[in-house]
């Protein structure tokens, strides 16, 4: 069955304020379509966008969007800047990665605490795996997991954690089954050539559950 863009945006009107919803993306241009389609989402609604950019990953978005030609400068975009030296959107602030990631998600919540407390956002958070590649000792991965479950609930978010599966498997500490275990959704994306299919392995949308949803790129960026 074809993912529709009305079928989507239905979707995601009724994911709750407060879920995190896990993308796993087994193929070279999923982080690309779901960001897209999210800003579009958010766009249409009226909603305010804040994308986490880890280590340029949000460049990375722009210059392959301007491969398909589509020429988005996120502008309307507050973003946070996680390591990394290629500013794309209106960048508020940059946390340099610590040695010690107590003290880098201290700040990190510091900052995050602030926004929160003016308004609603869609966020977006851009190969969350580039961050767990830095994890060095069990403890240190479940800092970081209880760190994102602490914000499971907030009613001043939307957040679609976006993972290159294949990348996160290799690490030395795998984050996915742990980030499953936290997610109100899981949804994974594999394909190949522009052509993709969309699984649901955790909803609170039972007519999702055990059904494969084909969608494509060239569609999405028509959106």
């Amino acid at each position: 069955m074809e993912m529709r863009k009305e079928m989507l945006f239905d979707v995601m009107d009724k994911t709750p304020f407060g879920d995190l919803v896990l993308i796993e993306d087994e193929t070279s241009y999923g982080s690309v379509l779901v960001a897209y389609a999210l800003l579009r989402y958010a766009r249409e609604r009226g909603m305010k966008i804040m994308i986490d950019d880890i280590l340029d990953s949000l460049f990375l978005v722009k210059k392959h969007l301007e491969f398909f030609g589509i020429r988005e400068d996120f502008s309307n975009a507050i973003v946070i800047k996680t390591g990394g030296k290629m500013d794309v959107g209106n960048v508020i602030r940059k946390i340099p990665l610590e040695p010690e990631l107590v003290i880098y998600l201290s700040r990190y919540e510091s900052l995050i605490n602030e926004i929160f407390s003016i308004g609603e956002y869609i966020n977006i958070i851009l190969n969350p795996e580039r961050l767990f590649a830095f994890v060095e000792k069990p403890t240190e991965l479940y800092m970081v997991i209880n760190f994102i479950q602490g914000f499971l609930g907030n009613k001043s978010r939307k957040a679609f954690y976006i993972i290159d599966k294949n990348i996160a498997s290799t690490l030395k500490f795998n984050p996915i089954p742990e980030l499953e275990g936290i997610a109100t959704t899981v949804a994974y994306i594999r394909g190949e050539n522009g052509k993709g299919k969309v699984t649901f392995g955790k909803t609170p949308f039972i007519e999702l559950l055990d059904r494969e949803f084909e969608i494509s790129l060239e569609k999405v960026l028509q959106w």
